[in-house]
């Protein structure tokens, strides 16, 4: 009847309600891990894997991209997503694509590479920052720049050789990608891994191990036993043999103009008071050393995007060269200013002032040769770079000895060096070489004339001294922008030029 039907319809929607409510209730008591399981537990033989870990990092382990070079398409949303999140500004990128091809016509490979920092175990933008505005989390692993503590003096970009930190010239300060580690600290996916179409990119949680020797992150960059990145780079084509898609660009480096005439301003005035320390120069020389090396310390000051944080700069004495080098320099000023008052005054003390002076001038130049050996680029090299500071501080120094002459002697062996790079480089220093014939032979033009110029005038008319400085200071100079704009920076694989 009517009546019995209604009546079981009522006791239908009752365990429907019933059944309803005891499946909430089971919900509540699931994890989020029990109802994904649930969920796809009828698919079977299908393997899912979560973009970000669901545990975090352990005793001796950290977290780390993870790039499947397959899988990347090179169509930018991570970057897209890094530059919106961040609030980056238009000319700004913290995520990079670049491309590695190689094989013949026949058969031809590509893989697209999509990087970032790489938050490496032992990360050289930390160990060379001389501010301490880098920091290495102890629970995750990932290294963060402390903005507030940057004096923008971009050095980090020099030590990092995977070209991650990023000047922001209108902020005065580098900054870098930081995985977005406050999403990552509440269980969400950085931008860039949440961002791709393909999760090409994860989060994966890695031990903290040494590479073995020669090991490398791709093709083209760096060794990582240097600063132990911890991305994770996988199916990277077993066909040809890949290169990065820029290997043979011929693009000039950064001049970095203040720190051109820093260092040969500084090494000069070095010279000059090291000659005083042992021949007794005319106090005019004496005092043309010291105006030089104020004015190279004074033109330091206009490569920091933040002058007036630049008194950070010694914090990070205990492992930065570059702190050490400010605090040489620093204690050389103060030295210079009582010795140049002492020479006016005609103290007796002004000798051994010449001496201390001399002495902290010269370890200047030797904190200055290490700032850059230490970053492992090729045209940088101890050897090098010792013999470029050293000899123009030589040559400086004994040009205003009173025997001219004498400062043939380190100018020829710069120019003999020089010319053995230029004509017969090692193969590490190939793409130096090209550039210094190529887009920068200008400087090298410049470079050998003036030291000719310097030559012919300290033998020929040695009583026009200063003229002869002047050449070599010129000359001096231009060497200085090609050791700044020839060097091979070593990079993560670049795009085609377009």
């Amino acid at each position: 009847s009517a009546r019995a039907y209604d009546l079981e319809l009522r006791r239908g929607m009752m365990g429907t309600q019933r059944l309803a409510e005891s499946l909430l209730l089971e919900q509540q008591d699931l994890t989020a891990v029990d109802r994904f399981s649930q969920r796809y537990a009828q698919l079977s033989g299908t393997i899912y894997e979560d973009l970000i870990p669901l545990t975090k990092p352990g005793a001796g382990e950290q977290y780390a991209f993870e790039v499947d070079l397959d899988a990347c398409s090179g169509c930018k949303a991570c970057v897209s997503a890094c530059h919106s999140l961040n609030g980056l500004d238009s000319d700004e990128s913290w995520r990079d694509v670049g491309l590695l091809h190689g094989g013949s016509n026949g058969s031809a490979t590509q893989q697209f590479v999509t990087s970032a920092c790489h938050h490496c175990v032992d990360p050289a933008c930390a160990n060379g920052c001389p501010t301490l505005a880098y920091d290495k989390d102890k629970n995750t692993g990932i290294v963060r720049h402390l903005d507030d503590q940057c004096m923008g003096c971009r050095y980090c970009e020099l030590t990092c050789p995977y070209e991650v930190p990023k000047y922001n010239a209108k902020l005065g300060i580098v900054r870098k990608c930081d995985m977005c580690h406050s999403r990552l600290a509440v269980g969400e996916a950085p931008a860039c891994v949440q961002a791709c179409p393909n999760e090409a990119i994860k989060i994966r949680v890695v031990p903290q191990t040494v590479p073995q020797s020669g090991e490398q992150l791709l093709p083209g960059t760096v060794t990582s036993d240097y600063t132990q990145p911890s991305t994770r780079f996988v199916n990277l084509s077993e066909g040809p043999v890949l290169v990065p898609a820029d290997a043979n660009s011929l693009s000039p480096a950064n001049a970095h103009w203040p720190l051109v005439w820093m260092l040969v301003m500084t090494q000069a005035g070095a010279g000059i008071v090291a000659a005083d320390a042992v021949a007794a120069l005319d106090p005019f020389r004496l005092l043309i050393g010291v105006v030089l090396a104020f004015a190279g310390l004074a033109g330091s000051a206009l490569h920091l995007g933040r002058p007036l944080q630049g008194w950070r700069g010694v914090l990070g004495w205990r492992r930065s060269w570059l702190s050490r080098e400010i605090l040489v320099l620093g204690a050389w000023c103060g030295a210079l200013l009582v010795l140049a008052l002492a020479t006016v005054m005609q103290w007796p003390v002004a000798r051994s002032l010449s001496l201390v002076a001399g002495m902290l001038g010269m370890l200047g130049v030797f904190c200055s040769v290490k700032v850059y050996a230490v970053t492992r680029r090729s045209f940088w090299a101890y050897g090098g770079t010792l013999l470029r500071f050293f000899g123009t501080a030589l040559a400086t120094g004994l040009l205003l000895t009173g025997i001219p002459w004498l400062a043939l002697i380190p100018l020829v062996g710069l120019l003999i060096y020089e010319g053995t790079l230029l004509c017969q480089p090692p193969a590490e220093l190939v793409k130096s070489s090209r550039l210094m014939l190529g887009p920068l032979r200008r400087w090298v033009y410049l470079r050998w004339l003036t030291a000719g110029a310097s030559l012919a005038t300290a033998v020929v008319k040695p009583e026009m001294i200063w003229v002869a400085l002047t050449f070599v200071l010129i000359s001096e100079l231009s060497a200085r922008v090609l050791f700044f704009q020839a060097v091979d920076e070593p990079k993560m694989p670049g795009g085609l030029a377009l």
